[in-house]
């Protein structure tokens, strides 16, 4: 079959590169990154950066790859520098074909150097750590040459051009496929055992030397929750089941022992069979039954049988050697990195619309909103101010007591940050330092922090906003989820107008949320990307298949919070002795390293008598300073007085 060429004047043209950047930059950006970096020809880097725009920018322009240490796409750099654009070519279609083999959707575009973009999106709702991914391309580069894996090993600065953004060398990136496909591609994503799959074909069984440091061996208790059966007849529980038919050169080597050529990722018999061991126990296999499939006349027997085969009578041995390992890795780095979803307050049926919490409270707490909306319009700090609110008004109902009406609240800024979605202790400290000193401020300080104990706030309405009933109907009183810290504070009001007070129509969400038109578009379709909201109709959204607990557990946000709130209570351990140590400094109690200094000169370090005699007759020759001396600091101290306000505050 032969391939019609047209006539150049006759080809359809490329998407227009503005359009391809304001489809897909929104869809790639890594959440939470709301700025990008631009090529600075003096540098010859992507030294500078912007804030990330809808508009084509005019100079080279790269989109971060990780949100606090982790992406949630698969993107590789094919640099044709070295080996040129046909090596370039060649790598991609392989790492195309392996992806597209474990159940990933892929997208592709072009430089004006030759370089290839191979992107690939992750499924909804899971993420991929900067080791994982680290473990991932270097196992890639070993067997593709042209793959550059600078970018996705830098969790900080690492970043890629996406298509339509303009080239160092002129011209555009250019996507290969159409638009809409692209778009398609961000929308259904790929599947959940993407990079499980794809470890398992790379043969890359075991897991980078931190994980491994820092990952402690299964135990047998811990493995029943995914197997069942015992000893030979031990194999993955039915929820775990994998039920594809195995790929078709595992089939062909497990068959009839043959290795395709162009699978690289088989550097000999070892890749081969472990991964036909993985693959069949990943599918409800057992050492019995694979015993049953290498014997003579077994389905196996020429191809995985004679593998063991060559180990005489040790190849029993072997097999169960390479089915321990599988179950092991199978375990620990899939089952366990995708368990089943649990039902919890923010998964579908775990939670009832409406408000929550006391009245008056939800009350406050609306009228505090509506000043900060009015206080801070336009500003994007509003939204870290609701969410301190929030926050602040969380711990008045666990923590705080109510006098002659009003609230009151005494907790630290690092108990609020935990409550707060996550915000960092200093943006705790600025806000709360802030909204203090404005006035008509809904915060009054009313005691300030002694020891160990906290900042009391007044939770006050002396400066009335709002009387709208219906805006303490459209409040909780609840901490701020984690997984804002991910998606943006900026997007939660939208979010939990549809998810906890059941709005739907666009126009009624951007009204009870304050912004305008253009700024609800943008955040809802974010949403729409994360997969938190999903369109309905024209001009309406409702809940999207994704969850806030899923977003948060892809990210290892509980992992996060245990660290940090491990960190301030060894903050606050050390805070405390410092300040039992002032206290006896202050009442003249030495602590004990002082007083046994004291008490016991002689024993430590002490010089013979002679040189102590030398010692102290040196320092007993020099008497007081002369009354000279004496007259001219007496003169500088008055002259402090009256000319500077100053007094002496202990003699």
């Amino acid at each position: 079959m032969t391939t019609a060429v047209l006539p150049a004047d006759r080809r359809p043209l490329a998407c227009p590169p503005d359009l391809v950047w304001k489809r897909l930059a929104r869809l790639l950006a890594a959440p939470g990154r709301s700025r990008m970096r631009l090529w600075n020809p003096g540098t010859g880097k992507f030294s500078d950066t912007a804030k990330h725009c809808e508009r084509l920018p005019s100079r080279p322009a790269a989109l971060y790859l990780y949100s606090r240490r982790r992406t949630q796409t698969l993107w590789l750099d094919f640099d044709a520098k070295v080996h040129g654009p046909a090596a370039v070519a060649a790598d991609l279609a392989k790492a195309a074909e392996w992806i597209t083999e474990c159940g990933g959707v892929v997208l592709t575009d072009r430089s004006s150097s030759g370089g290839r973009h191979l992107i690939c999106p992750l499924a909804i709702g899971t993420s991929a750590s900067l080791d994982e991914m680290n473990h991932l391309v270097r196992h890639l580069a070993a067997r593709l040459p042209t793959l550059d894996i600078t970018p996705n090993t830098n969790a900080d600065t690492g970043c890629m051009t996406p298509p339509g953004s303009p080239c160092r060398e002129g011209g555009y990136r250019q996507l290969d496929g159409t638009l809409d496909a692209a778009v398609e591609a961000f929308t259904t994503r790929s599947d959940p055992a993407l990079l499980p799959r794809l470890l398992v074909l790379l043969g890359a069984l075991n897991p980078p030397e931190r994980q491994r440091a820092t990952t402690t061996p299964d135990t047998p208790s811990g493995a029943i929750e995914y197997t069942v059966g015992a000893g030979d007849d031990q194999r993955i529980s039915a929820p775990y089941v994998r039920h594809d038919p195995l790929p078709a050169d595992v089939a062909a080597y497990a068959t009839h022992g043959t290795i395709n050529p162009a699978r690289t990722t088989w550097q000999s018999n070892h890749e081969a069979r472990q991964s036909v061991v993985v693959n069949a126990i990943a599918r409800g296999h057992s050492l019995a039954t694979l015993r049953d499939m290498i014997r003579p006349n077994g389905p196996w027997s020429q191809g995985l049988g004679a593998a063991y085969g060559r180990y005489d009578h040790r190849g029993d041995q072997a097999l169960a050697r390479d089915v321990a390992k599988a179950f092991d890795w199978l375990i620990n780095n899939v089952l366990k990195s995708s368990p089943p979803r649990h039902k919890t307050k923010n998964s579908p049926g775990g939670y009832t619309l409406g408000p929550r919490g006391p009245k008056d409270l939800r009350d406050w707490l609306a009228n505090a909103t509506a000043w900060a909306d009015r206080e801070f319009a336009g500003k994007r700090y509003r939204w870290t101010v609701h969410a301190v609110l929030q926050s602040v008004a969380f711990y008045a109902v666990v923590a705080g007591e109510q006098r002659s009406g009003t609230w009151l609240v005494g907790v630290g800024g690092r108990a609020l940050s935990l409550s707060c979605g996550l915000l960092s202790e200093d943006t705790m400290w600025r806000v709360l330092a802030d909204l203090r000193e404005r006035p008509g401020a809904p915060l009054v300080l009313v005691r300030h922090h002694i020891g160990t104990e906290a900042d009391v706030y007044a939770l006050t309405t002396q400066n009335r906003v709002t009387n709208d009933p219906a805006a303490a109907e459209r409040i909780r009183i609840e901490p701020v989820h984690n997984a804002w810290l991910v998606l943006g504070h900026h997007l939660r009001r939208v979010y939990e107008l549809v998810a906890h007070h059941g709005l739907t129509k666009k126009a009624d969400i951007y009204a009870a949320a304050a912004v305008p038109r253009a700024t609800g578009d943008a955040m809802v379709i974010d949403l729409e990307v994360a997969g938190l909201l999903k369109r309905t109709g024209r001009g309406a959204v409702t809940r999207g298949p994704v969850e806030l607990d899923t977003i948060a557990n892809s990210h290892h946000l509980d992992e996060y919070r245990t660290a940090r709130l491990q960190r301030h209570q060894a903050e606050r351990a050390a805070w405390k002795d410092w300040l039992d140590q002032r206290e006896q400094a202050r009442n003249g109690a030495p602590d004990a390293d002082t007083h046994e200094h004291m008490v016991a000169p002689g024993t430590s370090q002490v010089h013979d008598e002679p040189t102590e005699h030398a010692y102290l007759d040196l320092m007993m020759s020099n008497g007081p300073p002369p009354m000279d001396d004496i007259d001219i600091e007496r003169e500088a101290i008055h002259m402090i007085a009256d000319l500077l306000g100053g007094r002496v505050v202990a003699a």
